[in-house]
């Protein structure tokens, strides 16, 4: 397992700590504290369940998992799960067809310690943090550029449904990712168009509280290169625009965090990265390309302590959606296209970044759901969805949800219960 070097001026990363604690009552079965520095816990939160892996044995048919956030906190029990349930981005425990191991979901929540207690398992020993949620087979991670930034989006418009070309494109987007039970990240222009008609329809997606989006950075405007940028500074663009959203926005799933910037046009440049040091987690880039390679997590960037600049698109959904008029609209050789990008990824057991901008767009054609008729009605949007959701090897997550997993599982150690 890999270490990070420590996080330094703004997080002071100490490293994460797995502890062995006993229960009172229960000392001969097993029990483990997880514990995390106090300072990366205030900062990001890490609330999104990591998976940690037990080797054990000795599992009866009334095996339990129970986790508290302190000593002084009540025990919850977690809900156990099967490999045929279909679930993401929940605490809870599911032991393997061979009883063999067992997989524990949990997050940080109130305090920077977990702790886990086992019930009818004779022993149990760690083993590792799951390389994706839950020990799924592969992953899925989507977002969208530039909610706020162009007002023919109709930022905040009143709601008519996805497939009317009044309503907020943004919105309709969520509403179908939803649908498909995909979560999405939206990166936010928090000082272009909408204004508080946006941020009321954000605040009303965020109080379904069904965790189907995130909030990310995207800048105050969207600045195309260094002088772009200085007509408000660095530090008002990007950190300025984390600071518009936490103002504006409550209920963000798993805690008041903003965990990641999408670059504008995909810009980087020295001052970015000094400005975005200890500030993120992730940091995304982007290009128009195909983007094969891009089917892991990003490495952790030691200098200025975010994992990126990556996470660039594995294929150009605006390419392809683009490429025919009315842009989206359905062909099989298109779906067929990004649907062989994803079977690619999935056969690999790899992490599949999607894209695209919602903008650039009309409703009614992209997330058109009838019956598809080549060229002539339904989506290819649509039609690919249909063939990535809702499969039980496959974690779907928003971006910045995945790399608050990737944080922990890289920084996890273990001690046994004596």
């Amino acid at each position: 397992m890999r270490g990070h070097t420590m996080m330094m001026a703004t997080i002071g990363l100490a490293g994460l700590t797995l502890l062995c604690a006993g229960r009172a009552g229960v000392a001969a079965e097993p029990a483990f504290a997880v514990t995390i520095d106090k300072a990366a816990h205030a900062k990001f939160g890490l609330q999104y369940p990591a998976t940690y892996v037990f080797r054990v044995s000795g599992v009866s048919p009334q095996w339990g998992v129970q986790c508290r956030d302190s000593a002084a906190a009540p025990w919850r029990v977690l809900p156990k799960k099967t490999g045929e349930d279909l679930f993401v981005g929940v605490e809870c425990a599911r032991i393997d067809a061979d009883g063999s191991r067992v997989y524990v979901s949990v997050g940080f929540q109130g305090s920077n310690v977990v702790e886990i207690a086992f019930q009818g398992i004779g022993s149990a020993t760690f083993d590792s943090v799951a390389r994706f949620y839950d020990n799924r087979k592969a992953a899925f991670t989507l977002s969208n550029d530039n909610w706020g930034c162009n007002p023919w989006a109709h930022p905040g418009a009143p709601w008519r449904g996805p497939t009317d070309d009044a309503s907020d494109n943004y919105q309709a987007s969520l509403h179908v990712c939803r649908g498909f039970g995909l979560p999405v990240t939206m990166a936010i222009n928090s000082r272009m168009a909408g204004r508080d008609a946006m941020w009321r329809t954000m605040q009303e997606e965020l109080d379904r509280r069904d965790r189907s989006w995130e909030p990310a950075v995207h800048g105050w405007t969207h600045p195309r290169d260094p002088a772009g940028y200085t007509v408000h500074g660095y530090k008002q663009e990007i950190l300025g625009c984390r600071d518009d959203i936490l103002r504006h926005l409550k209920n963000i799933p798993y805690g008041q965090y903003v965990n990641e910037h999408i670059l504008t046009f995909g810009h980087a440049d020295p001052e970015i990265q000094r400005t975005d040091a200890g500030e993120f987690l992730f940091v995304r880039g982007f290009n128009w390309l195909d983007n094969p390679l891009s089917t892991d997590y990003v490495p952790w960037n030691k200098e200025y302590r975010f994992y990126g600049i990556g996470g660039q698109n594995t294929v150009g959904y605006d390419r392809i959606l683009e490429r025919r008029e009315p842009k989206g609209r359905f062909y099989a050789a298109d779906v067929a296209e990004l649907n062989a990008a994803f079977d690619r990824v999935y056969r690999q057991g790899g992490l599949m970044y999607a894209l695209w901008h919602p903008d650039r767009f009309r409703n009614r054609v992209i997330y058109d759901p009838s019956p598809p008729v080549e060229g002539q009605r339904g989506s290819t949007l649509v039609q690919h969805f249909a063939h990535v959701a809702k499969r039980k090897d496959v974690w779907y997550v928003a971006n910045g949800w995945l790399y608050a997993y990737r944080y922990v599982a890289e920084n996890v150690r273990v001690a046994r219960v004596q």
